[in-house]
């Protein structure tokens, strides 16, 4: 099939538009539904199948992100929000549907409560025209994805509720398997990644049954143990959505579920903004639901153990920043240490080989006024915005920059940023195509506890020893 005539999915013909740099065209499709909106009766509900649609469906211009209040680490406020938001954004380097590149799936972070797949930087070509499909998904999060009740799990088949964020990319990593052949991606090789929260969303899907054989490998960036982002009892997650539909004034009511779902969504957003303030809730206070259907114990205790349901190749990793103690307060996680450690020795008693990095590229700009390796600077490198051409330093990184160090504007990018960006690119590229990040084991190891070896990712990466010492280091100074 020529790219350069519609494609034909499930749903229907979908159109989109060319980018990339010379002679490395990308076509990217924008917002093709991947579930039925989520507003009124599907409210709080598993996510419904999108319709399908006749004639052929424009996808060149960006849809709406999930509702959500703008927190200090949102940045995209030009993007409008819907509940109308089970889209993804599919960017393909293919010529043709029998290509079957590897196709790597982006779960954005934002503590579950905020962010979405619609971002300039994760949407630019660079990372697919190293040959892989890039799919960004868009999910339900916040109160929309993650409200537990006990009405609401008195109405499901399976006596459960609070999960919808994990069903919605559940659901959008079937409709990749169905789909994305049509996009020249291989439906047999799809690779999710994502950083911080997004990091925690990959750990979910790994853990729990109902998303088995929808992903081949995995990639967590700083995620998966941030404040107590692995789940939390069923008991107290009901407990907390009670006191939501309290605040909501429909508590007393005659039908409490019909008229929370009859209620726009900024109410619902207003009450969860006003029980910050009233109980000093802190960015983690929505979580997931350990509810003996799609988890029976927290993701953390699932991985420690073994017991995750999904293991596949992995790579797990962090940022200096982070775990030093030198970050942004509130975004210093010493466990993240630990944590890595779990998911690759973890995934190697299951038969899959695990890799662990550190990341330690800093802007010479920023680095000269003592900033660090916070907290979500490494996507700019991993999507190739080396140059900032997308926007990432300047509107995303910057304020986390600032309070970390930085003490102007201009990261002063220059060829080192260019080299360690596009060496992220190459290992997780060929990590998703391959199982593996570089062509010579010796280059990045599989994590072994005898060795001990990480991959330090800076100009150049380097192989070193001794990441377990720097967490027992850390427990001895904390």
């Amino acid at each position: 099939m020529n790219f350069e005539e519609p494609l034909r999915t499930r749903g229907g013909y979908v159109a989109g538009t060319l980018i990339g740099d010379p002679g490395k065209p990308v076509r990217i499709y924008r917002g093709i539904p991947y579930g039925a909106s989520s507003a009124g009766e599907n409210r709080w509900r598993p996510p419904q199948p999108a319709p399908g649609w006749a004639g052929i469906r424009d996808c060149t211009m960006m849809p709406p992100s999930a509702p959500q209040a703008i927190g200090k680490l949102q940045i995209a406020l030009h993007i409008p929000q819907s509940e109308d938001c089970l889209t993804l954004n599919v960017l393909t380097p293919a010529r043709t549907s029998r290509d079957r590149l590897p196709v790597m799936v982006w779960l954005h972070g934002g503590a579950f409560i905020h962010g979405n797949g619609n971002e300039p930087f994760f949407n630019s070509p660079r990372l697919p025209e190293q040959g892989v499909v890039l799919v960004n998904m868009n999910m339900r999060v916040g109160p929309f994805g993650l409200l537990a009740h006990p009405l609401l799990s008195r109405e499901s088949e399976h006596g459960a509720s609070g999960n919808y964020m994990v069903l919605d990319m559940i659901a959008g990593l079937k409709w990749v398997r169905e789909n994305i052949e049509a996009f020249g991606g291989d439906p047999e090789n799809v690779t999710i990644f994502g950083e911080s929260g997004g990091g925690g969303k990959v750990l979910h899907l790994m853990c729990t049954g109902a998303a088995r054989g929808l992903f081949h490998r995995a990639i967590v960036e700083s995620g998966g143990v941030i404040g107590t982002l692995n789940g939390k009892p069923i008991a107290e997650n009901e407990a907390f959505g009670q006191r939501v539909f309290e605040k909501l004034g429909v508590a007393s009511t005659r039908d409490p579920l019909a008229a929370a779902r009859a209620l726009p969504w900024q109410a619902i957003i207003d009450a969860d903004q006003a029980l910050v303030k009233e109980l000093g809730l802190s960015i983690t206070r929505w979580n997931s639901t350990i509810d003996g259907w799609l988890f029976q114990k927290s993701t953390a205790e699932l991985i420690k153990s073994g017991a995750a349901a999904n293991w596949v190749p992995v790579i797990a990793g962090c940022n200096l920043g982070e775990i030093d103690g030198s970050g942004e307060p509130y975004l210093t996680y010493p466990s993240l240490v630990d944590a890595n450690i779990n998911v690759a020795t973890s995934a190697a008693r299951a038969g899959k080989q695990g890799y662990v990095y550190l990341f330690d590229r800093v802007p010479p700009g920023w680095r000269k006024g003592g900033c660090v390796s916070f907290h979500r600077l490494e996507p700019g490198y991993v999507f190739g915005d080396w140059d900032d051409r997308y926007g990432f330093f300047h509107s995303d990184a910057f304020p986390l920059a600032r309070a970390c160090g930085a003490k102007q504007e201009n990261p002063e990018l220059d060829d080192g940023d260019r080299r360690v960006s596009e060496a992220m690119m190459s290992m997780w590229t060929r990590f998703a195509r391959t199982g593996s990040p570089t062509a010579d084991a010796q280059g990045w190891p599989p994590y072994e506890p005898q060795s001990d070896r990480y991959l330090l990712i800076v100009d150049p990466p380097v192989v070193k020893s001794g990441f377990s010492k720097l967490a027992a280091e850390l427990r001895t100074a904390a």
